[in-house]
């Protein structure tokens, strides 16, 4: 069975093709637009009540922390019961939404090859629906991720201005990171942060455990397509996010692989006037021991000081007390000219 989309609003690409990309939809725009606080997204309706204002839309380009959210859900290879490893991407879907209409402006798909478990499991293809010929027409992950950062250069999408969405975090935080590592493949870094779209909708809904389908039809939308099929995953996924954009939920990262900055190292306290008299007397005594003990290897002639030397140089820190004895054994040697 192929993993095909059953709603009209999209013209899915051809499931048999490399690296299928759909063509650019119709820009659909919701109503009931809400104009979201500092941070938040807004919405613009299918036609303007009049011209628009330029500072406004200025304005509410620099309330929009992001222009696109691109929304994916990769299926990879499975077991019933069990664990393949390395498990691996095979279809790569996403959705292209424009945040400041809702719009869903076009979508992605590439089946893409398994290396290591090349024939899916009877399980994965019931599944999923994904077939085994689709597969072995596929392309390698490195290769599907070109091939989706060419479907954003096509689409206009600023790379800086964009947010990847998923519905949960295994997406990008197991799935995409593990395979990308485990086969040397670099990936673009706006795959190292995302949306969880979980913590929004528990934000509108409360918290609970839900499936994604369960989730779009709390929402208020009838799932569309099949379950499990990634390219419908992920246009349900969109739907879903923009329901919440509707409701004026705050939509913002929720995950990251970048770590965070580390803090500042806050500055010493300056040590009260007593401490810093100690710390200086404590250094000029040390360096005083050095001297005299540089002075003692240099008057030995005959090697006799140097079992006392070694034991000086081996506990230097801790003979600071013994500098004034020290010194006064110099003097005695110096004044008289005696070796001990």
């Amino acid at each position: 069975m192929l993993c095909l989309p059953s709603s009209s609003a999209f013209r899915p690409a051809d499931p048999a093709a490399r690296g299928a990309m759909a063509s650019q939809q119709q820009r659909q725009s919701f109503p009931h637009a809400s104009t979201a606080a500092r941070g938040m997204l807004s919405f613009s309706s299918a036609v303007p009540s009049g011209p628009a204002d330029p500072a406004a839309q200025q304005q509410d380009f620099r309330m929009r922390e992001f222009d696109y959210f691109v929304v994916v859900d990769f299926e990879a290879t499975c077991e019933k019961d069990s664990r393949i490893y390395p498990q691996e991407i095979i279809e790569f879907p996403a959705v292209l939404v424009d945040a400041a209409t809702g719009g869903l402006l076009s979508s992605f798909r590439t089946y893409v090859k398994p290396r290591h478990h090349p024939v899916l499991t009877a399980f994965c293809s019931e599944l999923t629906g994904i077939q085994q010929e689709q597969v072995d027409g596929g392309v390698d992950l490195a290769t599907a991720l070109a091939l989706h950062d060419k479907w954003l250069a096509a689409a206009g999408v600023a790379k800086n201005r964009l947010a990847i969405v998923t519905w949960g975090d295994w997406d990008c935080r197991t799935m995409l990171k593990f395979e990308c590592n485990f086969k040397n493949i670099s990936k673009p870094s706006y795959f190292n942060q995302w949306v969880n779209l979980r913590i929004p909708f528990e934000t509108a809904f409360g918290a609970g455990r839900r499936n994604l389908q369960e989730a779009v039809r709390e929402a208020g939308l009838q799932w569309d397509g099949r379950l499990h099929c990634g390219l419908d995953d992920a246009r349900n996924t969109a739907r879903l996010l923009v329901e919440l954009m509707r409701r004026g939920v705050r939509i913002s990262i929720t995950g990251s692989l970048v770590p965070p900055p580390l803090p500042e190292p806050e500055p010493e306290p300056e040590p009260e006037p007593e401490l810093q008299h100690q710390r200086r007397c404590g250094d000029h005594t040390r360096t005083n021991a050095r001297t005299i003990l540089l002075r003692l290897w240099e008057l030995d002639a005959d090697m006799s000081f140097l079992p006392l030397g070694g034991l000086i140089a081996g506990h230097l820190d801790s003979i600071a007390s013994s500098a004034l004895r020290l010194a006064s054994y110099y003097s005695l040697i110096h004044t008289h000219g005696v070796h001990a």
